[in-house]
């Protein structure tokens, strides 16, 4: 696969999805009826939370292909994965805490489930790409990939947090058609933003694979000529 041509194809469209994206969201969508302007930045909160997840899930796939077939190539896709999943998680934590002053009066709150999962969500992940850094070869494959399996059973409980935990989370909506119209003017807003936080990782994830391929092929040439020396 060209990931060059791919990665272009995938920036176009990005680009194409958060014009259209932000004419919509602020643009067609009107106030909300209690939140007033307010309710705008949920439009790059929750988009930045469920393509965070999104990133989790292919670092864990990406980890147990590497466990099975032991190709280096899926622990590249695990990592640059989980570089920009750290990067949506914090933006769901910067989000969603100035939303929360704006609306609440409060910046965190210790006793939201969902505040703290999703904390602990961004330690994980921040711990895994330190456990990078600081280890080499196979062996960094290796461990990396066990903390990246065990880190999608925390993605999921945080995403539940809302039905099983105390929190000042609203419950989900989208996933409750008596609560989400097909033409409500909201619902159209998330969805576009979710398509563009989408593409937008896409994008990146390609890129981010591809720069880690070549800067590889750059160290095996430097090795390759070192022995010939």
């Amino acid at each position: 696969m060209d990931l060059r041509r791919l990665s272009r194809a995938l920036a176009a469209l990005s680009l194409g999805l958060v014009v259209v994206s932000l004419y919509v969201v602020f643009v067609r969508t009107p106030e909300e009826r209690v939140m007033g302007e307010r309710i705008r930045i949920l439009f790059v909160h929750v988009g930045a939370a469920w393509v965070a997840y999104l990133s989790y899930a292919v670092t864990m796939v990406g980890a147990v292909l590497f466990l099975v077939r032991r190709d280096v190539r899926w622990d590249r896709l695990a990592a640059a994965s989980a570089e920009w999943g750290v990067v949506l998680t914090s933006i769901t934590l910067l989000t969603g805490s100035i939303w929360a002053r704006s609306v609440n009066g409060w910046w965190w709150r210790w006793d939201d489930s969902r505040l703290n999962l999703t904390l602990i969500l961004w330690f994980l992940y921040v711990g895994y790409l330190i456990l990078r850094r600081a280890l080499d070869g196979e062996a960094r494959a290796a461990v990396t990939a066990v903390v990246a399996i065990a880190g999608l059973p925390a993605a999921v409980l945080n995403h539940f947090a809302t039905l099983l935990f105390r929190t000042f989370h609203p419950d989900p909506i989208i996933s409750r058609p008596d609560q989400a119209a097909a033409d409500d003017p909201f619902l159209w807003a998330l969805m576009l933003s979710l398509a563009a936080y989408t593409a937008i990782y896409a994008w990146l994830l390609v890129e981010r694979v591809r720069v880690s391929e070549v800067r590889q092929s750059v160290r095996d040439a430097r090795a390759d000529l070192d022995g010939a020396t």
